[in-house]
């Protein structure tokens, strides 16, 4: 591959020699003076002071030597991208999910990710989201959809979403009593005390889990202490364990969608706290990004904050469910 005109520069400007420049570059003496000439003449400035020995740079040759490093850098950060698309077309991504990603961000991300990249193999690994750091740092699996609370000084994070901690309530619970929970919705939440939900029966998930976790802190941290707690496998079995009145769970506006009709629970939050769960994409610290990698990312990151279908239900929507109880018994 050719040198390019600012690989000549450098190299007289490293050895502040055009003949000991020639030799390295495998060129004749005069061949190297004529490029440099020539590109000075182009500039219409001169590049070195041959009036001193060693010869120097002059100003103007340090400025052309920022830029024109700055401009090579650019060209191969490039083509190294170039050559990774290329190279990784028929490659494998292999991501950590827990359930919200499967269910909710999935669906979304990966047909526009695999019309992008149609040979990418994607396998995708479901477990806990604590349980993905090991996985991580082995390379077992390249990202990981996390909502851990305790970020690990072993992973690098990049954010997606945030979203409120709210109470799934069944709607005939005793701390409901005297309640007007008729038009209750996402944007119409009961505000409930935290010493309510004191001595309560709970469905939630293990603390194993990073939204469990998270949770798990939350109540810690308002003293509120469980009577018994239930734990399910996945936030859904949470949500609809909760609206059949085994207990009261805790779960993001995102749950909405897990909602069956005719089963729909009271959502409230609580009055001294806001806790919000923070939504994550993880990978080791050590590991440099692909191309494929950093798309990955910025579409699911672009689909989670712009999706209409990600919105939680509305007033409107919760209605209608409450509603399907009626025509479900035919009344």
């Amino acid at each position: 591959m050719p040198y390019s005109k600012y690989q000549y520069v450098a190299k007289v400007a490293e050895l502040q020699s055009i003949s000991k420049a020639a030799a390295k570059l495998f060129i004749s003496q005069p061949a190297l003076t004529r490029i440099i000439l020539n590109i000075e003449t182009e500039l219409g400035t001169t590049l070195f002071n041959r009036s001193v020995l060693p010869i120097q740079l002059t100003y103007a040759g340090k400025r052309y030597l920022e830029e024109a490093r700055r401009i090579w850098e650019i060209d191969k950060s490039f083509r190294r991208e170039l050559q990774e698309i290329s190279e990784l077309k028929r490659g494998v991504l292999n991501i950590g999910i827990n359930y919200a990603a499967g269910a909710l961000w999935l669906p979304l991300i990966l047909p526009e990710f695999h019309r992008e990249y149609p040979a990418v193999t994607i396998n995708l690994t479901q477990r806990s989201s604590m349980l993905f750091e090991l996985d991580l740092l082995r390379g077992n699996i390249d990202l990981a959809f996390t909502t851990q609370t305790d970020a690990s000084a072993n992973l690098t994070y990049e954010y997606l979403s945030s979203a409120r901690i709210l109470a799934f309530i069944y709607r005939d619970h005793p701390i409901l009593r005297g309640m007007n929970i008729d038009d209750n919705g996402v944007d119409n939440l009961l505000t409930l005390p935290p010493q309510l939900f004191d001595g309560q029966d709970f469905v939630l998930l293990h603390s194993a889990d990073g939204f469990g976790h998270t949770v798990e802190k939350m109540m810690e941290n308002l003293n509120i202490r469980p009577a018994h707690i239930m734990y399910a496998p996945d936030i859904v079995s949470c949500c609809r364990l909760a609206a059949a009145g085994m207990g009261i769970t805790f779960a993001t506006p995102y749950a909405t969608h897990y909602t069956l009709p005719g089963a729909v629970p009271v959502i409230a939050g609580v009055s001294t706290s806001v806790a919000y769960e923070h939504n994550a994409i993880a990978f080791s610290k050590k590991k440099e990004l692909n191309t494929i990698e950093k798309r990955f990312i910025s579409l699911a990151r672009a689909k989670i904050s712009d999706s209409p279908s990600l919105h939680p239900l509305t007033g409107a929507q919760w209605q209608q469910l409450r509603d399907e109880k009626h025509e479900m018994n035919g009344g």
